[in-house]
């Protein structure tokens, strides 16, 4: 069952910060999973969903974003498995370097832990759900459930592989490595990244709409493009955000061209569409 959302909540993800409380959750089982079982507990990831609360709320920071609390207006509700909810929770918290993209639904993420922590013994598991592009990038979201395992205590793993919710760009990517080698794998890489930042229909109907949140997406997309050096558009109307988005690939091909070389990565090690979620038990 893939995350449900409407239109600004799926743009959202990675823009605004929200305040979540986990309503509801059909679980399976309905006790907590045994410690020592991980793939149990990798199943009860996959198959446990839940339905989770929120309401984004604007970060000011040094910038004042002009947005009307109107009651209700924030408000939004995403739909689940636990794996799915984890993937989605991670990508909201991508890093660039050691410095956080956006803080774009922080209570999201707490919501999630708990909803896991219900399902799972969280006191003899550990969880780790990580998005990373390719090895070793500088670029990667990562949320964690629990505690480190005992050093004197047997450890059991399992690994599963949710949809990130960004563009794969496979071809593309493979396509740019044979014609322009390290450059063109760039390129595609960061194009795919920005693509699943900021989806061009999405982020131009959100941004131009008369609701409440708009002036909450523009202030995000700002913020985005100072982070990674590009020069923000004032407009994101119809044709702002395809330019918009091509002078955020732009700057952020500089930081990904600069990783694949240092680590030698390949166009077929480039992963945009998996989150990664490692389940470490112990009894």
């Amino acid at each position: 069952m893939g995350v449900t959302s409407t239109v600004l909540d799926g743009l959202l993800c990675l823009l605004l910060v929200s305040t979540a409380v986990v309503t509801a959750t059909a679980a399976t089982p309905q006790e907590p999973a045994e410690s020592g079982d991980a793939p149990a507990v990798a199943e009860t990831l996959t198959t446990t969903t839940a339905a989770v609360n929120y309401t984004l709320t604007p970060r000011f920071g040094t910038t004042r974003v002009d947005a009307p609390q109107t009651d209700g207006a924030f408000d939004r509700t995403a739909h689940g498995t636990l794996a799915e909810l984890l993937a989605r929770a991670t990508v909201a918290r991508i890093t660039i370097g050691d410095e956080r993209l956006s803080h774009a639904r922080d209570d999201l993420g707490r919501a999630v832990v708990r909803a896991v922590k219900g399902a799972v013994r969280a006191n003899h598991t550990r969880i780790t759900a990580v998005w990373r592009p390719y090895p070793e990038s500088s670029i990667a979201g990562r949320l964690v459930v629990g505690s480190r395992p005992p050093p004197d205590r047997p450890v059991h793993a399992a690994t599963v592989e949710v949809s990130s919710g960004f563009p794969t760009r496979k071809r593309a990517i493979r396509d740019a490595a044979r014609n322009r080698g390290v450059d063109g794998v760039a390129n595609a890489t960061a194009d795919g990244i920005v693509a699943g930042l900021f989806p061009s229909d999405r982020t131009r109907i959100a941004a131009s709409s008369a609701s409440p949140s708009a002036a909450l997406v523009r202030h995000r997309y700002h913020r985005a493009a100072n982070r990674v050096g590009a020069s923000a558009s004032t407009e994101l109307g119809d044709g702002g955000v395809d330019a918009a988005n091509d002078r955020l690939a732009s700057a952020l091909s500089k930081r990904v061209r600069r990783d694949l070389r240092e680590t030698n990565t390949s166009a077929d090690e480039v992963h945009l569409g998996r989150v990664r979620i490692v389940v470490r038990t112990w009894p």
